[in-house]
């Protein structure tokens, strides 16, 4: 799996740290799935550009987010890609935009 891992401490209840992310993620127009046996969050459907994928983990009190972007059409999409190179640039740096933001809510 070609995954870019991100670990945020936080110091709230895991409860509101859960509905912040949720929010966000929500807002950013990504929605829950079902992903090969993982939940996970996913905008876009790769007609016009790359899925943009978003997985939410708890260890304790660090959030690890892991981002990852793929191009193709639907469940015949492509590989995996990390959020670094250039290939797929924009909708990595939108991935990486909202990890971002998550990271900025989380530590505020």
């Amino acid at each position: 799996m070609a995954r870019t891992t991100f670990r945020i401490d936080f110091h709230q209840p895991p409860q509101v740290v859960d509905q912040m992310v949720r929010d966000i993620l929500i807002a950013d127009d990504y929605r829950e799935i079902d992903y090969n046996r993982e939940v996970v969050w996913k905008k876009g459907t790769g007609l016009m550009t790359a899925m943009h994928y978003i997985k939410i983990e708890y260890q304790g009190s660090t959030l690890v987010v892991s981002g990852w972007v793929q191009i193709g059409v639907g469940s015949v999409g492509g590989k995996e890609r990390d959020l670094e190179g250039i290939t797929a640039s924009i909708p990595k740096k939108s991935v990486k935009k909202t990890i971002e933001k998550l990271r900025a809510a989380i530590q505020q």
